[in-house]
């Protein structure tokens, strides 16, 4: 072999042996440094700023288990969106046990976390943990069971349930909140649709403790309670209990109260001296009336630039029956701010009881119409309250409306300084389906199966033929 095609092989071998260098480097330094993005349009496995800021708080070892048959529809999504967890936290292990052919390890999860069926998702830090279900990550249509079929799958909550459970295992301080009760109160432990059962849970999963209180019987709220929920009492507070309330405010207290109209509670000149005036009227917006029900029934699309309602932009409130909330500007040293309005055809109707509303210049209150007020003082200590002009939007019954939970979950976190846990809902399942006619089905099979193949051999034989020449 002559030496010149000797050098030439060896700069042939070289460039190649530097080729598979310089691609090796390239995938070396890309699994390091890349950027990820969520194409779908409900960004299913995007993760919002609550959950990376959550994330980037967790110092200790966390450890999620997997319990799940990897044929359950829900397993995809559950280990694609731990995979994005995983790239926030260096400290997330994650495991993945299938209950069918890892029988001794499932045996064993069984017996140490207490269940008895699979398909759940534990996440555990130290000696907490919390197991999340089918029905904690998703939301099922059960329409089709009433003529025999399956439930299908409507959205996928697993964010939401992701960064509660890491929450709930990681947080060493549970907020503590105290529901008042004898004043005819909702309550938390009622499963019938006027009942708080279901904001309980929420409120639970989102780490919080609640706890029934008696303000009479209490000499003053102690320092470990972190905020005091008033929701749609019907009889009057008395003094004793006014002055608690008082003098928990004087001291940085956070206090929510939901107020119904037609009722006269005692709380309304105490909440006016803090910011909050409620009006003794019925708000009602026909500009923005769901059909074939009274104009008394509102839904809620305009919010105000506050961390209660800033990720509520795009969604909608349904208040059953509301009396307007309007901030009061008697004190300097508070802020208040209304939250949510109806449009300006709305008004407040202070004639409680006519059937038929009809606005009265000078008398009603012109749109458009606050109904809920956030408050936060300004100098040391820090009270804050919220007051909504609505206690049944956060019933059983009304709690799954749209943004109903976003609104009162905001306000509660909001109130235990806890605004970097606010926004995260549940992500709609989009099924794109392409409806085809017979025709249409016969000529996508005919260019499919035939005329691909012939137009790709076509330009086999005019690349052979421009070859020849």
């Amino acid at each position: 072999m002559s030496l010149r095609r000797w050098l030439a092989n060896l700069n042939l071998a070289a460039a190649i042996l530097l080729l598979a260098v310089l691609f090796i480097l390239v995938n070396f330094i890309a699994s390091r440094r890349y950027a990820r993005s969520d194409l779908t349009r409900t960004k299913i496995t995007a993760l919002s700023g609550k959950t990376a800021q959550i994330l980037g708080q967790v110092r200790g070892p966390l450890t999620v288990t997997v319990f799940y048959q990897p044929s359950h529809p829900l397993y995809d999504m559950v280990k694609d969106l731990l995979t994005e967890y995983q790239h926030l936290s260096p400290n997330l292990q994650v495991q993945y046990v299938d209950p069918d052919q890892d029988i001794a390890r499932a045996r064993q999860l069984a017996k140490q976390f207490e269940v008895e069926k699979p398909n759940l998702v534990i996440f555990q830090a130290g000696s907490k943990h919390k197991y999340l279900s089918d029905t904690d990550l998703a939301e099922y249509d059960y329409t089709a069971m009433s003529f025999g079929g399956q439930p299908t799958l409507k959205a996928f909550k697993g964010e939401d349930a992701f960064t509660s459970a890491i929450l709930n295992v990681t947080q060493a301080r549970q907020p503590l909140v105290w529901m008042s009760s004898g004043h005819g109160e909702q309550s938390l432990d009622d499963p019938e649709p006027m009942g708080l059962a279901e904001l309980k849970k929420y409120l639970e999963r989102d780490n919080m403790t609640l706890e029934p209180a008696i303000l009479l019987e209490k000499t003053e709220v102690p320092a470990p309670v972190n905020a005091v929920l008033i929701a749609g009492p019907t009889r009057r507070f008395v003094e004793q209990e006014l002055a608690l309330l008082q003098g928990y405010l004087d001291r940085g207290g956070r206090l929510l109260v939901l107020l119904d109209p037609l009722q006269e509670t005692g709380l309304e000149e105490l909440l006016a001296t803090w910011g909050a005036s409620v009006g003794n009227n019925i708000v009602v917006d026909p500009a923005q009336q769901i059909p074939f029900i009274s104009a008394a029934n509102l839904f809620v699309t305009t919010y105000t630039r506050h961390p209660i309602v800033e990720k509520m932009q795009t969604l909608m409130t349904l208040f059953p029956l509301a009396r307007s909330v309007q901030p009061a500007k008697d004190r300097a040293d508070l802020r208040a701010t209304a939250l949510a309005f109806t449009s300006a055809q709305g008004w407040g109707e202070t004639d409680t009881q006519v059937e038929e509303f009809q606005f009265q210049d000078g008398t009603d209150l012109k749109g458009p119409v606050p109904i809920a007020v956030a408050v936060e003082k300004t100098a040391p200590p820090a009270t804050r309250l919220v007051v909504i002009g609505d206690s049944d939007f956060v019933a059983n019954g009304q709690l799954s409306n749209v943004g109903n939970l976003d609104f009162i979950l905001g306000a509660f976190h909001w109130l235990v300084s806890q605004e970097q846990l606010i926004g995260i809902g549940p992500k709609p399942l989009e099924a794109i389906k392409l409806n085809l006619t017979a025709a249409q089905m016969s000529r996508l099979f005919w260019f499919s199966f035939a005329g691909l193949p012939v137009l790709f051999g076509l330009l086999g034989i005019g690349m052979w033929w421009l070859r020849r020449r």
